[in-house]
């Protein structure tokens, strides 16, 4: 079965829209872009759209690529301290000279609706973070649809990256995984494939699962993304959707359901900051 992450990601949009028609000022979510990367761009476009459909503030704060490292850093800062601002997100990558990690840490937990601060990622980590990041929320959310208990579970995670890989290695075994993540390339790694019941794999190497590899039943969840011959594609060949039980295709999988997941994040931080602003 393909599950249809736009159609997953337009119920949460729809949900979204509800929570946000009873409140008197809109969320304001404030992306810093450094430089002008096209596939940056892409997704900035993405992100500024959702906002406009769900009635969210988005505002986009660029920088130059050749700017320092501290600028970029003074520009999150001002963003952080800013109350108007209920979001902040860091536009990756970044470029080469600058600290990535350094940059993210700049963003408080109370306002990191990616959860990519050293901070937020500790706190998730703890299982006391007020939001998931994401791609792991798309993961949890996918699962929950689809009536898959990952409790016991043989699960394999292919790629430990900040976005996909860690936070999703981190959630499932949460949720009682036994996870065994391949972050480099193996030579048995169809034996791993074809033994676990759960694969998501965000590696961004097209091809990487094949059909021949899994093992019928199986949930393969496809987070990685890259281009072949001018079109975006997955790490997963869209075969596999006939042998597995659960499939989550590249594009429309769990792309549009990580957006969606972003601004539910940015709704539970700034009902989170009001609260507290109250009760303080």
């Amino acid at each position: 079965m393909i599950i249809d992450g736009k159609q997953l990601a337009q119920a949460v949009e729809a949900q979204l829209l509800r929570s946000l028609s009873g409140i008197a000022r809109p969320p304001l979510l404030a992306l810093v872009v450094v430089g002008d990367d096209p596939v940056v761009e892409r997704f900035v476009r993405i992100k500024v759209r959702m906002g406009e459909r769900l009635g969210v503030s988005v505002r986009v704060i660029r920088c130059d690529a050749t700017e320092s490292g501290e600028e970029v850093a003074a520009v999150i800062e001002r963003l952080a301290a800013d109350d108007a601002v209920d979001g902040v997100v860091l536009q990756l990558p970044l470029p080469s000279h600058m600290d990535t990690d350094a940059l993210l840490n700049k963003i408080p937990i109370a306002k990191d609706v990616d959860v990519l601060a050293r901070a937020s990622i500790a706190a998730f980590a703890h299982g006391d973070a007020p939001v998931l990041p994401p791609v792991a929320g798309a993961v949890q959310h996918i699962l929950e649809h689809a009536a898959v208990s990952v409790a016991g579970a043989e699960v394999l995670v292919l790629g430990h990256g900040r976005l996909v890989g860690m936070p999703v290695a981190l959630l499932l075994r949460h949720n009682g995984a036994h996870v065994t993540v391949i972050d480099r390339p193996i030579a048995d790694l169809a034996t791993h494939v074809r033994e676990s019941s759960v694969v998501v794999s965000g590696v961004g190497k097209a091809g990487l699962i094949t059909p021949e590899m899994l093992t019928p039943g199986c949930v393969v969840i496809d987070a990685g993304s890259s281009e072949s011959a001018g079109k975006t594609v997955g790490d997963v060949d869209p075969k596999c959707a006939e042998i597995a039980g659960f499939f989550t295709p590249v594009p429309g999988g769990v792309g549009p359901l990580t957006v969606a997941m972003l601004f539910k994040n940015l709704l539970i931080l700034s009902r989170a900051r009001r609260e507290e602003a109250v009760n303080s």
